[in-house]
């Protein structure tokens, strides 16, 4: 404790300890992906060293934070790894599962920090001994879940028969850190267990002259430390420990054989004495890493990447949109109180409010991006599921990305893997034939499943493909029926495929773990909507079926056409929006009862805004206003309002958050002159005409 009465030991490391978490993820989800693409065939050395690590990364960080226990498997993975990097034993394919199995384990216990979350502590010792026996070249029982076999058969190196001898060196080191090495939440003492394991430590600590001891910042080292180890270890292996902790130039190494111990006495660290600490000048070690190895990024290290990137919080992120957005709402004000200036003798504030215009927009967009995250992101989780799912139904299916770079709002992120989650099992469950129906059929033993995303102007585009048997329609009528929905002998098949989104419906003749229970696609078409996207399905009988979904790129901002309708405005998206047009009286039809417009060859139907909304409107006749064509996933209509305002971005603000759901909006803003104008959803207005009319 220090003089101002502040306790070092106390200071707060839990800000530090995100870091590891998002860091420890990121190698988890890493060394998944390199494993499941391998299937059934050998690792070459990069991806080895890639695993590699990973694994190493995630002990290393473990040890440094206190997090103990994650070591535990971490290690005997590293040294499996080790080993077959070095080529001591074979590889056999078996050991993928296994390495998944370790990754599930070392995930739980990180759940187990991070969120609470309870830890099988039966899982942790079970597949350490797994990984221990395998190293020791021993064979291991397995249990035969997720493919894994029976027994899992390596061939090692006998370990060193007793009385052989061992080199024993003596290690004099400085260790000369940065002052802010404790605020990146290094503890030391974490480092003085793992080298006092090694062998015999003396350690000596060399403190800066300092005029006012209480002056002193305890989170600020004025420290540096010379430490003597006699051990059989390599430097390669001290360093290692450092590498978390300390640039190279920060640690200096001197190595000092003294002789060679019997094994017995290597591992019997009462058997060594200490040596007197080291004299001045010595040099600095250096670590020779493989070829193609690069060292890891370390937990607590400056590296150049880490200069070059910092992580920030989802909160301040979306604190910043919102801010901008209230930027945005400001200058659209200050825009509309200008306007009603004369140009001429304000010409420097209308040039100067036009620069304003631009500098807010690029501001915006820049901010907006920050939000914006890979969705290779939700991809990369569905290589695991096929893998083990197929193994599971006796499929074989082979699983294609495509668009993996292409970003979308992270709010959207978390919300479109449920919806792919229960599309792809669905795939592997109802779609795709066995590989003898497959065969027979003529087509390959392999089925495949393709999710591609691409962005299609202010949209993302994700489709789910399948080459499986595709819909049958005759059974999804019979299924409807059973079920008391309407059906109709007439009904196209894109109808007919939108009935499999009805609550419970399931085409599945037995309920599984995997399907049946009819809560799959009717998820999906709500979670969809719900992010203002829509659902479109396409199939072909014995070729395959094709889901689309469509999103907007982000849920706070859009461009947008403002309209009236009677004394209110409206903003209608412009990515949904053909055309505008004031029809003829020649052009306009009614057709049982309804009005359409005729476009191009095309009978459009009518829809009037005042009706929907119940509405006083100054315009109730379409030639007398102005119609706005919108085009639906391929299903038209024309918007029947007053008059068109102007076109500009508006910030997305929840209705439900500050009023209640409005049927038929997907959201509102905030415009220039401070009045409140609803954001149309015209997916849901489509739905909302077909409730309140009657169709031919």
């Amino acid at each position: 404790m220090t003089s101002n009465g502040t306790d070092i030991n106390k200071i707060d490391l839990e800000r530090f300890n995100q870091v590891f978490f998002e860091e420890c993820g990121e190698h988890l989800v890493e060394m998944e992906r390199i494993l499941v693409s391998l299937g059934d065939s050998e690792p070459d050395d990069e991806q080895l060293n890639a695993i590699f690590r990973a694994a190493h990364s995630i002990k290393g960080g473990a040890g440094i934070f206190g997090f103990q226990d994650m070591t535990v498997v971490t290690h005997v993975l590293e040294s499996l790894l080790d080993k077959l990097r070095t080529h001591e034993i074979p590889f056999s394919t078996a050991m993928i599962d296994l390495f998944l199995e370790a990754g599930d384990v070392i995930s739980m216990q990180l759940a187990g920090h991070r969120d609470g979350a309870e830890v099988d502590q039966e899982a942790v010792d079970r597949i350490r001994t797994k990984l221990q026996q395998v190293v020791d070249g021993e064979s291991i029982a397995s249990t035969p879940e997720k493919g894994v076999p029976t027994v899992l058969q390596v061939e090692g190196e006998p370990e060193a028969a007793p009385g052989a001898t061992t080199a024993l060196h003596r290690y004099e080191m400085i260790f000369s850190p940065d002052p802010d090495i404790f605020k990146r939440g290094v503890r030391l003492e974490n480092l003085l267990t793992e080298l006092g394991e090694l062998g015999a430590l003396t350690v000596h600590a060399q403190v800066a002259d300092c005029d006012d001891f209480t002056a002193i910042d305890p989170e600020v080292c004025h420290t540096s430390w010379r430490f003597c180890l006699e051990t059989t270890a390599s430097e390669a292996d001290i360093r290692e420990i450092f590498e978390f902790v300390a640039d190279e130039e920060q640690l200096e190494v001197r190595d000092c054989a003294v002789g060679s111990v019997t094994v017995e006495q290597a591992t019997d660290q009462s058997s060594v004495a200490p040596v007197a600490a080291p004299e001045d000048g010595i040099q600095v070690g250096r670590r020779a890493y493989d070829k193609d190895e690069l060292a890891p990024a370390a937990y607590g290290r400056r590296t150049s990447e880490a200069e070059a990137s910092i992580r920030v919080g989802v909160t301040k992120v979306d604190q910043l949109i919102n801010q901008v957005g209230e930027l945005v709402i400001t200058q659209l004000m200050l825009a509309q109180t200008a306007a009603g200036l004369d140009p001429v003798h304000y010409e420097n504030l209308h040039r100067t409010l036009l620069q304003l215009e631009r500098n807010t927009r690029d501001l915006q967009q820049s901010v907006m991006s920050i939000r914006l995250v890979p969705i290779s992101i939700v991809f990369s989780r569905f290589p695991r599921m096929v893998r083990e799912l197929a193994a599971k139904l006796g499929k074989q299916v082979e699983l294609k990305t495509f668009g993996e770079s292409t970003e979308l709002d992270k709010g959207l992120i978390e919300k479109i893997t449920d919806p792919l989650t229960h599309l792809v099992r669905n795939c592997m469950d109802h779609a795709l034939e066995t590989p003898e129906v497959r065969v027979g059929a003529g087509k390959e033993r392999s089925g495949t499943i393709t999710l591609r995303a691409s962005q299609i102007g202010g949209r993302i585009v994700i489709d789910v493909l399948d080459d499986g048997a595709g819909l049958n329609r005759d059974k999804i009528l019979h299924k409807a029926a059973e079920r008391g929905i309407a059906t109709s002998d007439n009904m196209t098949d894109e109808e007919v495929w939108q009935l499999i989104f009805a609550p419970g419906f399931s085409t599945a003749d037995a309920v599984t773990d995997i399907s049946g229970r009819g809560v799959g696609m009717d998820v999906v078409l709500r979670n969809v909507q719900a992010m203002s996207g829509r659902v479109n399905i396409s199939s072909e009988s014995g070729k395959g079926t094709r889901v689309t979904i469509s999103l907007p790129l982000t849920l706070a901002i859009l461009d947008g056409l403002s309209v009236a309708v009677g004394e209110e405005k409206f903003i209608i998206p412009l990515n949904s929006i053909i055309e505008s047009l004031q029809p003829d009286a020649a052009s306009l039809k009614t057709v049982n009862g309804n009005r359409v417009v005729q476009v191009r060859g095309d009978y459009i139907p009518i829809i009037p805004l005042y009706e929907l909304f119940n509405m006083q409107a100054r315009v109730t006749e379409p030639e007398q206003g102005i119609l706005i064509l919108i085009d639906v996933d391929g299903e038209k209509a024309a918007l029947l309002v007053d008059a068109l305002l102007d076109e500009h971005q508006v910030v997305i603000k929840s209705i439900e958050t500050n009023y209640r759901k409005v049927d038929g909006t997907a959201g509102a803003t905030i415009l220039g002159d401070g009045r409140v104008a609803l954001i149309l959803d015209v997916n849901s207005l489509l739905q909302m005409r077909k409730t309140k009319v009657n169709f031919p």
